[in-house]
């Protein structure tokens, strides 16, 4: 608020109140955002992580079952 003030001094306080709202909500809206994002990539990162672990075991399984036979 202050830096509001600072940057326009013959602003309304009111005015200048709803600025740096609207401000702080966009700057939440943004980090929801890229947190999210975030969220997301690990997501698929772990499926992709996931799916390496299955084949190499499928891998194993089937050289364990050769191997037994």
């Amino acid at each position: 608020m202050r830096a509001a003030v600072n940057a326009a001094p013959e602003s309304d306080m009111l005015g200048l109140a709803i600025l740096v709202a609207l401000n702080v909500a966009d700057d939440f809206f943004r980090a929801r955002q890229q947190e999210s994002s975030a969220h997301g990539e690990l997501n698929e990162r772990a499926l992709r992580l996931e799916q390496i672990v299955d084949d190499v075991l499928a891998q194993i399984a089937v050289k364990q079952a050769v191997s037994a036979s």
